[in-house]
């Protein structure tokens, strides 16, 4: 089990038991030290720094007490944002025809589309864009995801 996954089974349900959503976790440093970042998101409203403060507080309490980290950590709790970035693919099914980019891996190269989300399935994500139209993307090769934002 990765380190990402080993905190989300750690932290999710004390995190839900404060009124949240896990929404995501990153994790960034070296085998001594490192930074953990966790995204936490609401169905009612907006997350306030209260909210931020209140899962900090248990998410710290939680992580210290665990025998899951081996290493100093520094922690932060955030709300994904309106340009949020997508961590899981059933994260997408709640942003059907909204605008996002994919990142995606074909044939060893990296690519990038940018277009409106038609559909997401477990086999195939399907995005729409003004130059290419319906692009088809594999979920095996897909990499990552975040919406994209336009006022």
């Amino acid at each position: 089990m990765s380190l990402i996954d080993e905190l989300k089974t750690t932290l999710n349900r004390d995190i839900e038991n404060l009124g949240f959503l896990l929404w995501g976790i990153e994790v960034s440093g070296n085998h001594s030290s490192k930074h953990i970042r966790i995204f936490i998101d609401n169905e009612d409203s907006s997350i306030t720094l209260d909210d931020c403060t209140k899962v900090n507080v248990q998410a710290r309490e939680v992580l210290d007490n665990s025998e899951t980290l081996n290493f100093d950590y520094s922690l932060e709790i955030s709300s994904p944002g309106i340009d949020r970035t997508f961590f899981e693919l059933n994260q997408l099914k709640d942003y059907l025809k909204e605008n996002i980019q994919i990142k995606f891996e074909i044939d060893s190269r990296k690519q990038t589309v940018t277009g409106k989300l038609i559909s997401v399935s477990d086999d195939c994500i399907e995005i729409e864009n003004k130059k290419e139209g319906i692009i088809k993307i594999n979920t095996s090769s897909y990499q990552t995801s975040k919406l994209i934002y336009k006022v």
